[in-house]
């Protein structure tokens, strides 16, 4: 029996404030270099200037990831410490069933019954069905996914990557099409606000029900977020292994966006009930500021999904 991620944490997830977070860290990243600079510099007053863009747009509409700026640091650690956050609420819940977060120890096969994938969905995008068909497919699990996991394992490879490196392409590759193959059809497509009246994202999207892996703004509230993110996580101990570390990793990239304060992360993971009116102040403040970020994000036509893999890889 596969035990289930707890309905509170599902709920936390679920919270405006760790959706908006989520998604305007994924967007900002991964679109700072098309951005232009009026945006920029309004991002940057706000404090959501990345100090290392995860892909550049000098050649290809769509982006080529950055592998050699440490941006691929950011990737692991952001979703490490997203992790280290639910661990701490699941100890408080106490449920012996699920004590923490617990990646797949391999990649679920097609014929796997606890995670089986769910079947593709037609759209008005004859692209985007080709995509989806052909990633939830047998054939491309054979070719690309088993591929992609005997490589991320393999001490010799990893011995010779930096964990910047390491983290970009994991993230460009195989955690993408994580997302995308074990996406369900979305009972609604959260429309993309109109640039020339942006406004903060209708509060519909909020329901936790809403928890559809391909956008950033949902794909944490998943259960299979968890176990595919905590697979991914594994992987730093692989490389640390590799590169016979036995201490702390010394990290360079550590941007989780505008909330370098260890207090102002752990208030997201909490009830409002249980703030103090200073922690509460805090919350409102950041709230404020999250709101227009994700304006200028809708503001700006420019969008990035979970689905797009460097084809190199």
């Amino acid at each position: 029996m596969i035990s289930q991620l707890p309905r509170q944490i599902i709920l936390m997830m679920a919270e405006r404030q760790q959706r908006w977070h989520h998604y305007a860290w994924h967007q900002v990243r991964n679109n700072w270099l098309r951005y232009n600079s009026e945006t920029q510099n309004k991002l940057r007053n706000l404090g959501w200037e990345p100090p290392r863009p995860a892909r550049t747009y000098i050649s290809i509409p769509d982006g080529t990831p950055i592998y050699d700026n440490n941006s691929g640091q950011d990737f692991l650690y952001m979703h490490r410490h997203m992790i280290e956050i639910v661990n701490r609420k699941l100890q408080e819940i106490n449920d012996p069933l699920y004590q923490k977060v617990k990646g797949w120890k391999t990649v679920p096969v097609p014929t796997d019954e606890d995670y089986p994938v769910p079947p593709p969905w037609i759209t008005d995008d004859l692209d985007f069905n080709n995509f989806i068909k052909d990633v939830k497919s047998d054939q491309y699990f054979e070719t690309n996914f088993i591929r992609w996991e005997r490589q991320y394992t393999n001490p010799t490879y990893l011995s010779q990557i930096t964990l910047g490196e390491f983290g970009a392409r994991l993230e460009f590759s195989i955690h993408n099409m994580m997302h995308m193959r074990w996406a369900k059809e979305p009972e609604g497509a959260r429309p993309v606000a109109d640039p020339t009246h942006p406004s903060s994202i209708d509060i519909h999207w909020d329901d936790p029900s809403y928890d559809y892996l391909g956008d950033t703004y949902s794909s944490h509230v998943n259960p299979i977020f968890w176990k595919l993110h905590g697979w991914i996580d594994d992987r730093i101990e692989d490389w640390k292994n590799a590169h016979e570390i036995t201490g702390p990793i010394e990290w360079i990239g550590t941007w989780i966006g505008n909330m370098h304060h260890q207090h102002m992360v752990e208030l997201l993971a909490r009830s409002a009930k249980t703030l103090e009116k200073t922690d509460q102040k805090l919350l409102d403040e950041n709230i404020a500021n999250m709101t227009e970020v994700i304006k200028l994000i809708q503001k700006s036509k420019e969008s990035n999904t979970l689905l797009t893999v460097d084809p190199n890889l």
